[in-house]
């Protein structure tokens, strides 16, 4: 073919048939009964519809074309992916059910496996909650846990770590003289941002990990405000002065600012315990029994 990505397409279609990822669509349906859709191709018994074509060209567009724009198919393209693809897979599979491929142990058992999937998805969509509850509910689920919704908050914190309590006192001495923190930072300190002027950026609480305990005891106190230098004090890496420039979080979000945050997260709630409820129940009908010795 002229077009080389629509000749990959159809080579990467080929080489990815019966693949489990690959979505066939296909229905062993009789004539009298159609699918949803329109129709395309009929092979034997089976159909094919413009919707299972599209759908599968775009998810191999998205695999050939993952970092640029998804490339559209002509009506011509797409007829010969219909007539190279999608008709010999339905030949094949009508051929190998003749032979009695579909019946075997490891076959059937991947058939199953496929079946149990679609069908149980199809099962909870019907029986969990709606995807989109009514507004009141979720105001009264953001009314209770709302606190659960408050973003970390960061503080921008500036430092001068040295390894004596002598040496520290002289360094918080010239900080109170006036003496610009960046600048004696960099003559100064001996931690790793001391390049930077101390400066650490925007940091959380326990971010620094756990030789910083005192650290963040002194940097995120409620009584250190912003542009205010702390006294000495002693970490586990040395002695520290540090500075507050900024902190930004902390803060409860209104409900407007985090509603899909708060409705998708009631939302999973609400599924999960419908799931459990469902399972708690279902499983008093059907025997189950665990074999735990052999997982290993």
């Amino acid at each position: 073919m002229k077009n080389s990505f629509f000749f990959f397409l159809i080579l990467l279609a080929f080489s990815l048939t019966g693949c489990e990822k690959l979505k066939i669509g296909a229905t062993a349906l009789t004539p009298s009964v159609k699918p949803e859709g329109t129709i395309i191709a009929q092979v034997g018994n089976m159909y094919i519809t413009l919707e299972q074509l599209d759908q599968e060209i775009a998810e191999m567009n998205a695999r050939f074309n993952k970092d640029a724009e998804p490339k559209k198919l002509t009506p011509e393209e797409k007829t010969a992916y219909l007539k190279e693809v999608l008709v010999p897979r339905y030949l094949f599979y009508i051929e190998a059910k003749a032979n009695g491929i579909d019946k075997e142990p490891k076959i059937r058992e991947q058939l199953l496996n496929v079946e149990v999937s679609l069908v149980a998805g199809e099962f909870l969509s019907k029986e969990t909650i709606d995807s989109n509850p009514p507004a009141k509910e979720i105001e009264a689920f953001y009314a209770q846990y709302k606190d659960q919704f408050r973003p970390a908050e960061e503080r921008r914190i500036r430092e001068i770590m040295v390894p004596t309590e002598a040496e520290a006192k002289e360094v918080l001495i010239e900080l109170l003289k006036g003496t610009d923190f960046a600048s004696l930072a960099q003559e100064r300190s001996k931690a790793e941002s001391a390049s930077k002027g101390g400066d650490l950026g925007f940091i959380a609480k326990g971010q620094r990990g756990a030789d910083f305990k005192k650290f963040d005891e002194i940097a995120f106190s409620p009584s250190l405000e912003n542009g205010q230098i702390s006294s000495v004090f002693k970490d586990k890496r040395g002695y520290y002065i540090i500075r507050l420039d900024a902190s930004r979080g902390g803060q409860v979000p209104s409900l407007n600012d985090v509603w899909d945050e708060v409705k998708s997260t009631y939302v999973s709630i609400k599924q999960r315990q419908k799931m459990q409820e469902l399972n708690g129940k279902l499983a008093k009908k059907t025997s189950v029994t665990y074999y735990q010795e052999k997982v290993k």
